[in-house]
């Protein structure tokens, strides 16, 4: 059994597990997920971009578009103010190695609409293990909303791509 630390022998521990088998400490890897999709659902579309971010050091581990194999109609996607060409891009299926090795060091998996996109990454080949939280900030937004608890408005990072569906 692991549980969340805050303070270990008096000192403040930044965001740890402590597991009781052992006594072993095992830092959280909290990574934020954000696909650029084709379709609300893997069985109508597929992912055409993806960043990955790494919560704890403030940068971006992976930031890829890819060349839609299923879809005709996606010849580009507004990223940044920008069209960026897609039919220059590798297909995903590329990455998928890469992708995983990346996954596989997350304690929890978070971002808008992290269910979803977990969905696609699974239909594009991509194994994230079952025991990584999932975590999803809109689910959490609602659930505090019909609790009665104030959310405030979104003003923060607009550097994130949007999510087209459709």
């Amino acid at each position: 059994m692991c549980i969340i630390a805050t303070h270990l022998n008096g000192l403040p521990v930044r965001s740890s597990r402590i597991c009781k088998s052992g006594g072993r400490r095992m830092s959280e890897r909290v990574l934020w997920l954000r696909l650029c999709v084709t379709g609300p659902t893997p069985e109508c579309g597929e992912i055409v971009g993806l960043r990955i971010v790494d919560r704890q050091a403030h940068r971006t581990v992976f930031d890829a578009f890819f060349h839609p194999v299923r879809e005709d109609g996606w010849k580009s996607v507004p990223a940044g103010g920008v069209n960026v060409d897609l039919s220059s891009r590798l297909p995903l299926s590329i990455y998928v190695d890469g992708i995983e090795r990346i996954l596989s060091g997350a304690t929890l998996l978070r971002g808008e609409h992290v269910a979803r996109d977990i969905r696609f990454l699974r239909a594009a080949g991509v194994r994230i293990e079952d025991q990584v939280v999932e975590r999803s900030v809109t689910a959490e937004h609602h659930k505090r909303l019909a609790s009665g608890i104030a959310v405030p408005t979104r003003t923060g990072n607009r550097a994130c791509r949007p999510i087209p569906v459709g």
